[in-house]
């Protein structure tokens, strides 16, 4: 068996596309933060020929149980150090991101050049309240999170995440429009590390917002694709 280089084997690549738009369901956390730009050039993850481009801004980190959608159930952990310059727009781009499901990566990275991984995931429901994510990937605990929400409930939308997204993907650039709403409380972690290999360590960064988001629907439109120029 052969891989992509990715941990993704030949096989699974091969596995049945499912094309945009995907129309997802769940719930999650979403902890925005404002980084240096020496966190992002030193741990943010983005890619070398992105990091000219980073123009600051708000980044996320999410924490997502999706329900249900188009590739079935699954969980979801992502970083985003904050926007990319493209033709003049100021655009987020996902850095590292990791998905329970091997569809989920494969047609992730095929729809919207989302660079992600597979990993096993863990979330224990803790008796105060709180829960404990844990992810490992490759046989390493490379995330663990124990965040708390709040009582009262707001209505939220897409303001609260990403509703575009510029991601460089296997020499082409992919700019894909989000849309979501649904119900939040607010949230606070408690504790949190990354590995710093394969996540970023956040330990000694302090989320602006937090939000525990339920009963969402998220929309994932089809990318717009073209060559990537550099």
């Amino acid at each position: 068996m052969t891989t992509d280089g990715y941990g993704v084997s030949s096989s699974a690549s091969r596995a049945e596309f499912v094309p945009a738009p995907w129309h997802l369901t769940g719930r999650g956390y979403v902890f925005v933060y404002r980084f240096s730009q020496d966190f992002v050039r030193q741990s943010g993850m983005l890619r070398t020929h992105l990091q000219p481009h980073f123009r600051g801004g708000f980044g996320t980190l999410m924490l997502v149980d999706y329900s249900s959608g188009e590739c079935g159930p699954y969980h979801e952990l992502l970083f985003i150090p904050g926007r990319i310059q493209y033709q003049g727009r100021k655009l987020h781009s996902i850095s590292r991101i990791f998905v329970s499901s091997i569809s989920s990566v494969i047609n992730g990275r095929r729809n919207w050049g989302i660079p992600k991984d597979q990993a096993e995931f863990q979330v224990v429901h803790e008796a105060d309240g709180s829960e404990v994510w844990r992810v490992r990937f490759r046989g390493i605990e490379i995330f663990r999170a124990r965040v708390k929400k709040g009582l009262i409930p707001f209505p939220v939308h897409s303001a609260l995440s990403p509703h575009t997204l510029m991601q460089s993907w296997e020499d082409h650039v992919y700019v894909t429009e989000l849309s979501a709403r649904g119900w939040g409380r607010t949230a606070r972690i408690m504790e949190i590390m990354g590995d710093g290999q394969y996540f970023p360590d956040l330990g000694q960064q302090s989320p602006l917002l937090g939000v525990a988001i339920e009963n969402f629907r998220m929309t994932f439109h089809e990318a717009s694709v073209e060559p990537d120029a550099g």
